[in-house]
This record gives C-alpha cells, sequence and structure tokens, in this order.
C-alpha cells in the first residue's frame, strides 16, 4: 500500500472518528446527522465557489456513482442508528464494522483485486482488533454473540449495516477510479444527505431537526466540516488503494474513538481495549508491508 495513501486513510479516520464523537454528545442523532451532512455540504459548496469560482455540473457517471454509493451508504446509516435503538452501543458497533470482511471479496469478483498473504492476514487482525476494542470482556461467550443471537432484530440490523457498507465501497471504489474524485465526492455527500433528510422528515426526527439546529449549531457546523475533510482526504487515498485495503485501515478511527471516549465521556480504557488497539496497529503495519 503506498505511504501517501496510508497517511491520507488515516488522516480521513480520525476526522471520521472525530465527526462520530460529535455525534454522540447530540441528544436526536438521527436530526443531528442531517444538519451535520447539510453542513458538510455548504462547507464543500463554499470550498468550491472560492477555488473554482462557481460549483461544477455532474457529469452523468457521476450522477449514478454518487446515486448509488450514497444509497448503500445511507441504509448503512439507518442500520446503524436503528440497531442502536435496540440493543446496547457497545454490543451493536463491532458488528457494524463486518463490512471490511465482505469487501474483499466483492472486489475481488467485480474489481479484479488480488491480495497479498500478509495483506489479506491484516484484514482479519484489524477486523478483530476493532471488534476487541469494544468487547467488556475477552470470552467465548463476548466472541459468539452474534452466532448465538443472529435472530435479534438488532444483531441482524447491525450486521446488515456491514453489508451495505461493504457494497457502496465497491461502487465508491470504482467511482473515484474513472472520475473526478472531488466532483465526485462532493455530489456523494448531496446524494447522502438528500437520502438520510428524506428518512428524516418519514420519522418522528423531522421535528427534532430545528431542536438540534437551535441547541447545537455550532456543533453541526464543525461536525460537517470534519465530515468534509473525512470524506475528501479518504477518497483521494482510495485512488491509490486497494479498496480491501483502504476500508480496513480506515477502521483506525476506532483507536481514536476510544481515546476521544477517555478524554470527554471519561470512559475506561482497560487491558482489552490496550489490546484491541494493538492488534489494530498490528494489521495496518501488515497491509502496508503487504
Amino acid at each position: 500500500m503506498p505511504t501517501r495513501a496510508l497517511l491520507l486513510i488515516l488522516v480521513s479516520a480520525a476526522m471520521h472518528a472525530g465527526w462520530n464523537l460529535i455525534l454522540k454528545t447530540a441528544r436526536h442523532k438521527l436530526a443531528f446527522n442531517v444538519f451535520m451532512h447539510a453542513s458538510a455540504v455548504t462547507v464543500f459548496s463554499l470550498f468550491w465557489i472560492l477555488w473554482q469560482g462557481s460549483i461544477p455540473p455532474p457529469p452523468t457517471p457521476v450522477v449514478f456513482f454518487a446515486l448509488g454509493a450514497g444509497f448503500f451508504f445511507a441504509i448503512y446509516h439507518v442500520c446503524l442508528t436503528a440497531s442502536y435503538d435496540r440493543m446496547d452501543v457497545s454490543l451493536a458497533y463491532p458488528l457494524t464494522t463486518t463490512g471490511p470482511l465482505y469487501i474483499p471479496l466483492w472486489a475481488y469478483i467485480f474489481l479484479g483485486e488480488r491480495l497479498s498473504l500478509l495483506g489479506g492476514a491484516g484484514i482479519l487482525v484489524v477486523f478483530l482488533g476493532a471488534y476487541i476494542l469494544q468487547m467488556r470482556e475477552i470470552s467465548w461467550v463476548e466472541l459468539s454473540f452474534p452466532l448465538r443471537n443472529i435472530r435479534l432484530p438488532g444483531v441482524l440490523l447491525a450486521l446488515s449495516a456491514g453489508v451495505f457498507y461493504s457494497v457502496g465501497s465497491i461502487v465508491d471504489k470504482r467511482a473515484v477510479t474513472v472520475a473526478d474524485v472531488f466532483v465526485y465526492t462532493y455530489y456523494l455527500d448531496i446524494a447522502l444527505f438528500l437520502i438520510l433528510a428524506a428518512n428524516a422528515l418519514l420519522s418522528d426526527a423531522r421535528h427534532r431537526f430545528v431542536e438540534e439546529i437551535r441547541a447545537h449549531s455550532g456543533r453541526g457546523i464543525a461536525a460537517g466540516f470534519v465530515l468534509f475533510l473525512s470524506f475528501t482526504t479518504y477518497r483521494v487515498g482510495l485512488q491509490m488503494a486497494k479498496v480491501s485495503y483502504a476500508t480496513s485501515v480506515r477502521q483506525a478511527s476506532a483507536i481514536v474513538g476510544v481515546i476521544g471516549g477517555i478524554l470527554l465521556f471519561r470512559e475506561r480504557f482497560g487491558r482489552i481495549r490496550l489490546f484491541g488497539a494493538a492488534l489494530i496497529v498490528l494489521g495496518v503495519a501488515c497491509i502496508k508491508l503487504g
């Protein structure tokens, strides 16, 4: 994996954890999520106006890629939020990170990607580290939770989130390969905002949207700016790397998220989280060398 791609994706991972931490402080997360994406679109629009004097119209391929990836990523967000409503976040989140396990298969079939043995091992180690990072104890009971509770709605929704994310990632990689990365990323963010806004309008979140703007306007704008940086740095890095590796390296955001949780929410670190973080670092190193 090229060093430049690795650094860009690691920066994106830190930004990804940043907006997630801000989102965690919101009372109505779905409404705040829509506000955050609206802020990101606004920041991106200002970027275009200041850089080129106008917002570029989307070529036809960009429209299809943005709508396709936006749809799958939006469904990922919906499943993620719904799983959080039905089960403990500490149990749901590790299941939503299963996406990078499916991506090598889709990338092999649809993109012709081939992975090295060391790189493939790195993907598995990163996933294991991200999974362990959220566990309360390392035991067979904790590790086998998804298998023992596969029929629970919260478990199915969390696993579905990982599947939808993996499909969106394949569309994402194809898009940055054939289209201008900045134009595509801009219209992807617009597509995500519109789909999430439509979902919010169909739920009780529509009553809370204005409330979130009034209560957390500064946080929403800050989160939108961080989201804009996360989106762009990741997709510039994705241009230079295999999507199977890129999505796994981005899981390093879990480490930043844990550190942020300790500093902002006084969460405990502990030996389990230290072990999980060490596995993620080891996995990323394997991916870089592989």
